[in-house]
């Protein structure tokens, strides 16, 4: 129990951007996974199912401006966020069903929907990384590979 609490706590600290060292990681905490401003698309967006959801992935999409975005299992609203962020992002059906993975300029971005049932292959991910960052709320995990990027992991509530 007291292992639980303080994972949340620090979680929520975390999620403040207090304790954050990195200039990337401390910006991409405050400015795209916990950010509460409206975006152009935000009044969309909150009438969907999902939409906090929706709204995470709908920032992650305007920051790396991705080429193409590919997964297998895009939901509609998914699907739809994508396309507000950016209708010149490519949507491509492959890959595995619980990941959705952004193609930028030299840059894979990687989205797991749902760590809590795939934990191996999230742990596996994060060990075969020499560079870069991971970003966990538990729930859905991103993994942004930079190479200029520290290897680092944050959990944290977005």
């Amino acid at each position: 129990m007291t292992i639980l609490l303080g994972r949340r706590v620090r979680r929520w600290w975390r999620g403040k951007g207090h304790g954050v060292h990195s200039p990337f990681a401390f910006r991409f905490i405050r400015c795209v996974l916990r950010e509460n401003g409206a975006y152009y698309a935000s009044s969309e967006l909150a009438r969907m199912d999902n939409s906090e959801w929706l709204g995470v992935l709908f920032r992650l999409v305007c920051e790396f401006e991705p080429d193409e975005v590919i997964s297998t299992g895009l939901t509609a609203g998914e699907r739809c966020a994508v396309e507000m962020a950016d209708s010149r992002t490519v949507i491509a059906y492959s890959g595995e069903r619980d990941r959705i993975v952004m193609k930028c300029r030299g840059l894979s971005v990687t989205v797991v929907r749902d760590v809590l049932s795939s934990r191996s292959r999230w742990e596996d991910m994060k060990s075969g990384m020499r560079c870069g960052m991971t970003f966990t709320n538990g729930r859905v995990g991103i993994v942004v590979p930079r190479a200029d990027l520290p290897r680092q992991d944050f959990e944290i509530n977005f």
